[in-house]
């Protein structure tokens, strides 16, 4: 029997150094499993990264194809370039272990699977920042493919999906032209199709964490996850899941009622109340969230920095929701996997304590300054 072949996409901008270790793995995973196997470098770099990756292609036996898009349509680009059965999408600051395709094919010996994720493992110092990202749930997702045997949906950094299948459903929604949503939409058509994506929990890359770790980054990033969330709500209305209020809905509630006191009372101090009933919001919210934590490795401040990360998230979402019209959906949660839900209503419950008592902060003041 025939191995199955590989096709390997990478949408690249740029991170020569990594993009180059990426490819060096590639090659060792290439040689153990004796296959077919092509790795095509969709980029568009600027001139002089464009021609360093262009060399290390030619030192890696890669192929470079040069396509100034948006990552989705790079990947849809890679894929439509494909000549083999199975196409594998791994992220540039990623690097491949050395059996990734091995442990990939024997997926694929069952015909009734379509697509198959592997785990990622974040590499990097741990920074103080680093404890931060990780006291948030955004790095879920990434190990799901290690404990879960079937998935809806796999991130991009590690997942792989027959051709004809990814062509079948359309490849990759090009109206994500941020990097976020676009995986999890395409891991739904392959569901809502009637196929199956299964978990690949030895087909490890390693991520590297320095593209996460600079501030500025991972604020943009949360941003375009936030928006992404309305994004797939409008497109798959059965993943929406009415939530108690979002923390960032009640700053909202806190301003109005706050703003309005002092309207009908005269008294402009109050306002001063806003940032001041946030504030203590977030500092009894980040004490309650370690006290419940089972994995208390977050430290106090690391908590605060994290809920500051998930407000900026859900304030892009607050704002894509009223950009886009898409009123109905600002009550709503994106529901990414099984168990999530109950998680949403774990936290709501606690957190609706905290509301409680900010509301009941409020009255006092107003009470006071009346």
């Amino acid at each position: 029997m025939d191995k199955i072949s590989f096709s390997i996409v990478v949408a690249s901008k740029g991170r020569v150094a990594l993009l180059a270790d990426l490819m060096k793995s590639i090659q060792a995973a290439r040689e153990h499993y004796g296959g077919k196997c092509e790795v095509l470098i969709v980029d568009d770099s600027e001139p002089e990264e464009c021609r360093q990756i262009q060399d290390a292609c030619r030192d890696y036996g890669c192929l470079y194809r040069y396509y100034k898009e948006a990552v989705s349509a790079k990947r849809n680009y890679g894929a439509q370039q494909a000549k083999h059965e199975v196409i594998l999408f791994l992220d540039s600051d990623c690097i491949a272990t050395e059996h990734i395709l091995e442990r990939y094919a024997e997926k694929y010996n069952d015909s009734k699977v379509a697509a198959v994720a592997g785990p990622l493992e974040f590499v990097g110092p741990d920074t103080w920042f680093w404890k931060a990202i990780e006291a948030t749930p955004y790095l879920t997702c990434f190990y799901l493919p290690k404990y879960v045997p079937k998935l809806e949906w796999g991130v991009t950094a590690n997942f792989s999906v027959r051709r004809e299948v990814f062509l079948e459903v359309g490849g990759f929604d090009e109206g994500f032209r941020r990097p976020a949503g676009e995986d999890v939409d395409l891991g739904l058509l392959i569901r809502e199709a009637g196929y199956e994506i299964n978990g690949a929990p030895e087909a490890l890359v390693y991520h590297s964490k320095k593209t996460w770790i600079p501030f500025r980054s991972m604020v943009r990033r949360l941003k375009f996850y936030g928006t992404a969330d309305c994004d797939l709500i409008a497109k798959h209305p059965g993943r929406g899941e009415i939530v108690l209020p979002k923390r960032t809905h009640m700053y909202a509630a806190y301003a109005a009622l706050l703003l309005a006191a002092a309207l009908l009372s005269g008294e402009w101090l109050l306002l001063l109340g806003i940032p001041g009933i946030i504030l203590l919001e977030n500092v009894a919210g980040s004490l309650l969230v370690n006290r419940i934590s089972q994995e208390k490795k977050a430290s106090f401040s690391q908590q605060m920095m994290a809920q500051f990360l998930i407000h900026d998230s859900e304030s892009a979402y607050l704002r894509r929701c009223l950009g886009t019209g898409n009123f109905a959906a600002i009550r709503k949660q994106m529901v990414y996997y099984l168990g999530q839900y109950n998680g949403m209503l774990d936290i709501g419950s606690y957190n609706i304590w905290v509301t409680y008592g900010c509301l009941a902060l409020i009255a006092l003041l107003v009470l006071f300054a009346v």
